[in-house]
């Protein structure tokens, strides 16, 4: 029995990276994940401090805050991936530059299809990984179904526009699963996270990446609030991808992944809310 729940909740990984990107690509035409892109230094600084910076801090943490080798990996893999979706989610409600955030979310997952398999063999160093199962894996499961959404929307707009909450549903009733059952299945692991300095290493791991991309994200509030936001809320479609089809055996991998995600979100939401409070007020003066 524990052999199928563990099955159906690789399964439900799947069904959520695919629901969440098709969600996503229905959700906007394609110009929208082009217009933003035009402010080239803008666009550096964000893979900077995506992909550069943040890896560097990562490496700096596990220095300082030594994990077990499972939730090592767990949190380097969250660290390669970047461009997630449910940063949208977050900059809706800070009332902030949606059409930026858009544009960032499509580079920075673009660039993690190429970065994270060949970023890795160097981050994870003595472990085996295989950098073209990887890449496919990425392709088919997150920019595939993304390329597919957006089409959908360019072309069939109404249809796009009728069954794009299904799927956003579908996506959100998926990772609930995978919560619940990665935490039902591997309830032992994730208790023994709790003495491991995982949880304060993900906290300052999080807080970092959120200041790193506000203060790279200048010189408008808004674009900061942003980059903030997108470098602090990790791909965790991409991490999930890597885990299953790599680390499947170690249940660590995914306990970490599990933390630093739902972490990254509660403290994303803390911090956007306070956000768009000052938002709020702004516009009454």
């Amino acid at each position: 029995m524990e052999v199928i729940l563990q099955q159906f909740a690789n399964l439900s990984v799947l069904i959520y990276i695919v629901t969440t990107m098709l969600s996503m690509g229905l959700n906007f035409f394609p110009k929208q994940f082009l217009e933003p892109l035009k402010d080239k230094s803008l666009i550096l600084k964000s893979l900077a401090a995506n992909f550069l910076f943040l890896p560097i801090i990562t490496y700096i943490i596990l220095q300082l805050i030594p994990l077990e080798q499972g939730l090592a990996i767990g949190l380097i893999l969250m660290a390669a991936g970047a461009g997630s979706p449910f940063m949208l989610k977050m900059v809706q409600f800070m009332k902030a530059d949606m059409a930026f955030a858009v544009g960032l979310m499509l580079i920075l997952s673009i660039v993690t299809l190429i970065y994270m398999p060949l970023v890795l063999s160097f981050l994870l160093p003595g472990v085996s990984v295989n950098p073209t199962s990887i890449a496919v894996s990425l392709v088919v499961l997150i920019f595939l179904p993304l390329i597919i959404g957006t089409s959908i929307k360019s072309r069939y707009n109404g249809i796009a526009e009728t069954i794009q909450p299904t799927f956003n549903q579908i996506s959100n009733i998926f990772i609930v699963i995978v919560v619940v059952l990665y935490l039902g299945l591997n309830y032992q692991d994730f208790l023994a996270v709790f003495g491991t300095g995982a949880l304060i290493a993900s906290l300052i791991f999080i807080l970092a990446a959120f200041i790193l991309g506000y203060l790279l994200g200048g010189p408008s509030n808004n674009t900061r609030s942003v980059l903030g936001m997108g470098t602090a809320i990790r791909n965790s479609s991409a991490a999930f991808v890597v885990a299953v089809t790599n680390f499947s055996s170690e249940y660590d991998v995914m306990a970490m992944i599990i933390v630093v995600y739902m972490l990254s979100i509660i403290t994303m939401m803390i911090i956007s809310g306070e956000m768009g409070k000052r938002s709020k007020v702004l516009e009454t003066l």
